[in-house]
């Protein structure tokens, strides 16, 4: 087993985007969340790189022109490879499966190796480059890409594709071929990143937060090369927070804090989403404060929580807040999803701090998912002079964590591949570093009560937007 280390409790995670802390629906109280020190601050300015004029990457960068379809994006044949686990690095592998296997974000990336391929940087070995990271994740892409192209395989059986057991009153299958790799050179990359070197001391971390950071970084670099190419001093990462007054008369007063020249980023437009939060007192005007989020967390705890829409609808509770002694009367705060980004995340809510445990502990209740999810128009912000629309997601990825306690444990990923064989959307494959085996889709969903014959628990689903409801 793996040491795992959550995020201690109370703790502040060295990160650019964070949810809210008024999120935890069981809350008894929070905050007054305009209060001077709930806002997230701008960091930085992001460090200059040298000028490389080039109108398309402009555009792809700054969203002008957006990069192919992101939904229903379709991945192209990617190759079916393992990672090797050098020790404890489940939590970075699993992370990298994920992102590889993310339509809009290969669309992404592969668009941006042509452009650089075009201005013949192309992707260094070693680090030294004003975008590291980014080149890395570049070759990291391409090291999944099928560059025959070969069409996906017509057997509809499920098979053992690499080290995989199989099942009870199977046959033994001969295995196919898994390339697995080290990706070092994304390792390296990471290094030189103050926010992710940390994360690379030999133990296990939680997977949640290599993915925040990683985003982050990311973007740090995207927004930097960005900056050095339109010439403006670009905000970096960091969540763009508004704070508005809503009069009794309806007329809404907006106080901005900290977004001058502030541009969304290219991943915070695929994953990023956006909270409504309105807090109401007596004889006071509504007070509404729009924050990002990146990925959507989760409360699971609450023992109403059976399904993710059970969680989902947690969001919207009305929540009771203290803004001063009880003679000022009863406020309270409600948080609605004000915008949905092309590739959901959601974030279980695994490790809490127990106060009678005095430590982390791990939820291991099991909690339903389906191959496809609606949101719940109930947890929608209201837009003003639209009918509110169903929005719909497929899911293509869930990470697990393994293990009964917050200290130990080790990671896996189901993913929805593109070279599968059981319909349009491509096979479930279970990847567990290096091992690379199908799996059934009653073997992801566990049936009518995701009924699991061994210790994982989902931690991370990954979900991509659709124009219409999927259908079987």
């Amino acid at each position: 087993m793996h040491r795992t280390r959550p995020p201690l409790p109370g703790s502040t995670p060295r990160v650019l985007n964070r949810s809210p802390t008024y999120c935890d629906a069981d809350a008894a109280s929070t905050s007054n969340p305009l209060l001077p020190g709930f806002f997230v601050s701008a960091s930085s300015p992001p460090s200059r790189v040298s000028p490389l004029p080039n109108a398309e990457l402009l555009s792809l960068l700054d969203g002008t022109t957006p990069s192919r379809p992101i939904g229903n994006a379709a991945l192209p044949c990617l190759r079916v490879r393992g990672l090797v686990n050098t020790g404890s690095m489940c939590f970075v592998n699993t992370v990298f499966q994920l992102l590889v296997n993310s339509p809009p974000l290969w669309n992404l990336f592969r668009q941006l190796g042509d452009l650089k391929g075009q201005r013949g940087t192309g992707c260094p070995e070693s680090g030294g480059g004003a975008t590291p990271l980014v080149d890395a994740t570049i070759r990291l892409f391409d090291e999944f890409m099928n560059k025959e192209e070969e069409p996906p395989p017509t057997r509809r059986q499920p098979r053992q594709i690499a080290g995989g057991k199989p099942r009870e009153g199977e046959e033994a299958k001969e295995p196919d071929v898994v390339d697995s790799f080290e990706p070092t050179y994304v390792c390296n990359a990471m290094k030189e990143k103050t926010q992710l070197k940390s994360l690379l001391d030999g133990q296990q971390q939680d997977a949640e937060e290599v993915f925040r950071l990683y985003l982050d970084a990311l973007d740090e670099e995207l927004l930097a090369l960005l900056a050095s190419m339109s010439g403006h001093n670009l905000a970096t990462a960091a969540p763009g927070v508004e704070e508005r007054e809503v009069s009794q008369s309806g007329l809404t007063a907006v106080v901005e804090r900290d977004l001058t020249e502030s541009v969304e980023s290219p991943l915070m437009r695929i994953f990023g989403g956006k909270f409504r939060s309105t807090l109401r007192a007596p004889n006071q005007p509504d007070a509404v404060i729009i924050e990002d989020w990146r990925p959507l967390q989760l409360d699971i705890q609450h023992d109403s929580v059976h399904t993710i829409e059970d969680a989902l609808a947690r969001i919207s509770h009305l929540q009771p807040v203290q803004l001063g002694p009880p003679s000022f009367g009863k406020a309270s705060q409600q948080v609605l999803i004000e915008a949905l980004p092309p590739v959901l995340v959601l974030h279980l809510k695994r490790f809490l701090y127990d106060v009678d445990e005095d430590g982390i502990v791990k939820v291991s209740k099991q909690v339903q998912f389906a191959p496809e999810l609606q949101i719940p128009l109930e947890i929608m912000a209201p837009v003003s002079g639209k009918s509110a629309e169903p929005v719909h997601y497929k899911l293509y990825g869930v990470l697990y964590h393994h293990g009964e306690s917050a200290g130990s444990g080790h990671y896996t990923v189901d993913v929805l591949h593109p070279n599968g064989y059981s319909g349009s959307w491509g096979a479930w494959l279970h990847i567990d570093d290096e091992t690379v085996s199908t799996v059934r889709q009653e073997d992801v969903f566990g049936g009518d009560d995701n009924e699991r014959v061994d210790d994982r628990c989902a931690y991370m689903l990954f979900y991509c937007r659709t124009a219409v409801a999927w259908t079987s």
